[in-house]
């Protein structure tokens, strides 16, 4: 059922997911291993079902799953790993770069409450589109969805979010020639949506290529005025500025009174102070990978690097992860500063801030963030220090797995190895502190200062103790189903792989 039918709207394929370019092989270039004997790998929905550009994966019941295509904008539904005919859903989504339909969440209560909660970014032309230009100013999108058993139809009675999507920054800013892109971009949408232990909906959209307040530039990205971001405005993050964050909000999309921000916005009021009331969390850059720890109220996100310093993170309330002032922890800053300024181009994506402006001290890069009242800087609890690419995520529950996994954090890739070769496509495991607070990376002795010092872009240096898995291509969700086992979503591979206990013959003695 296609939205079109819903609101006026209605719907071509293929360029970039996570830097994915079209054509691509079928399959990653090496097979699909898991690392340990004790589990086993499978297909839960097989190649040559049609399945196209597989994003994610959510369970409305005993293997009975909702499956999200990027390009197409395709919701379809799998009974028993069985792709059936009709989409529940079809979307007119722009999938140039990293947009497209990103995202689904379950409300807490289905089936009782059958909400379902899509993030996608809307095509300006009504139907699907590639065009990079094909997107209104706002074309990000989070809207509720009711599940009646067949179809998802569009719910009136959620107040849509709508996000920057239109990246115009090869437009010059009046004052300030010669600092615009060379091309307009699609990329850094971000997209997870998880639900919180409290009933609340969190968001993570990336920095949009923005470069205004909420990436810890108080004045934008100009060192002379006027101050402003772009064309459209800034550096205050109004509708059009507002990225880089984890926004958190009740089930029907209003904004919780009890957000660390909601007295600072209130202050503020306006647009600006509106925005800055959903604000959970700030200073992202950009990922794909976020959940919450089913052993305790965290919420966890992965970040990925321009160049130095992937990230992953326990988000706490009010928090400023540093960007653009920093990555990685404040210990190696000046690694970061290195890396950034004299690597890969010495390029931040963003000719109006080049890396030259990166600070010479962490105490100078610390002064020079942009704090909302109550905000803190917090490092993040594991760094690579190099680009990794960490990409879906989820936490284990239970013991299906068995009890070895039992509160494990899973990750997946953003780049296959076909790709990057190194680490691309690989599956990573963490364990986590007794308090659930860290990463217990107490395996490998080099991790004592959780960074993995790999020398190159998805170079495996110092993640070995980490690897569970390799050959799973592009993946941008993990989701444990109700049987316990973990569901890999392939987009390169476009078939969803499931992960369980092995059999007792393959079993480790």
């Amino acid at each position: 059922m296609s939205i079109a039918r819903v609101e006026g709207l209605a719907r071509q394929t293929l360029p970039l997911l996570l830097g994915i370019s079209a054509p691509f092989a079928a399959a990653d270039s090496i097979p699909v291993q898991i690392l340990d004997p004790n589990l086993q790998v499978t297909t839960y929905i097989a190649a040559g079902q049609g399945l196209s550009q597989p994003i994610g994966i959510a369970f409305v019941g005993p293997n009975d799953a909702l499956v999200l295509e990027k390009a197409s904008g395709q919701v379809k539904r799998a009974i028993n790993g069985v792709l059936q005919p009709v989409p529940v859903l079809d979307l007119p989504v722009n999938s140039n770069s990293e947009r497209g339909l990103l995202a689904i969440a379950l409300h807490p209560g289905f089936p009782a409450l059958p909400f379902v909660y899509l993030r996608w970014t809307e095509s300006a032309t009504g139907a699907d589109s590639t065009a990079v230009g094909d997107v209104a100013l706002l074309g990000n999108r989070v809207d509720r969805f009711i599940w009646n058993g067949s179809f998802l139809t569009l719910d009136p009675n959620f107040k849509t979010l709508r996000l920057r999507a239109r990246q115009t920054d090869n437009l010059p800013v009046p004052g300030h020639p010669n600092t615009n892109n060379a091309q307009e971009q699609g990329n850094h949408n971000g997209g997870p949506l998880r639900f919180g232990p409290d009933g609340k909906l969190h968001v993570f959209t990336g920095d949009l290529g923005r470069r205004g307040q909420m990436q810890n530039l108080p004045n934008g990205p100009f060192l002379t005025a006027p101050f402003a971001d772009d064309t459209y405005g800034g550096p205050l993050p109004d509708n059009a500025h507002l990225s880089g964050v984890v926004q958190r909000l009740n089930d029907d999309g209003s904004t919780p009174t009890d957000n660390p921000f909601f007295a600072a916005g209130a202050a503020m009021g306006g647009e600006v102070g509106a925005m800055i009331q959903t604000v959970f969390s700030y200073g992202h850059r950009n990922g794909f990978g976020m959940a919450f720890d089913p052993y305790s109220p965290y919420l966890w996100l992965t970040e990925n690097a321009d160049d130095a310093f992937s990230e992953l993170n326990r988000i706490a309330p009010g928090m400023n992860g540093g960007w653009i002032q920093a990555m990685g922890p404040l210990s190696r800053f000046a690694q970061f500063k290195q890396i950034e300024t004299t690597q890969f181009n010495s390029s931040l994506q963003q000719r109006r801030y080049p890396p030259t402006r990166i600070a010479y001290t962490p105490n100078l890069a610390l002064a020079r963030m942009f704090m909302l009242p109550g905000a803190s800087y917090v490092d993040p609890q594991f760094s690579w220090r190099y680009e990794a690419g960490p990409s879906g995520t989820s936490f284990v529950k239970g013991a299906a797995l068995g009890p070895e996994y039992e509160g494990s954090l899973w990750i997946g890739s953003a780049r296959s190895f076909q790709q990057v070769g190194g680490s691309g496509g690989s599956l990573y495991r963490f364990r986590l502190t007794q308090d659930r607070l860290a990463v217990d990376a107490s395996a490998d002795p080099r991790l004592a200062d959780k960074v993995a010092d790999n020398t190159a872009k998805f170079d495996p240096t110092e993640s070995e103790s980490l690897l569970i898995g390799k050959g799973f291509g592009i993946t941008p969700a993990i989701e444990q189903g109700p049987d316990g086992s973990l569901y890999v979503v392939s987009l390169t591979d476009g078939l969803v792989y499931r992960i369980s206990r092995a059999t007792a013959s393959l079993r480790r003695p």
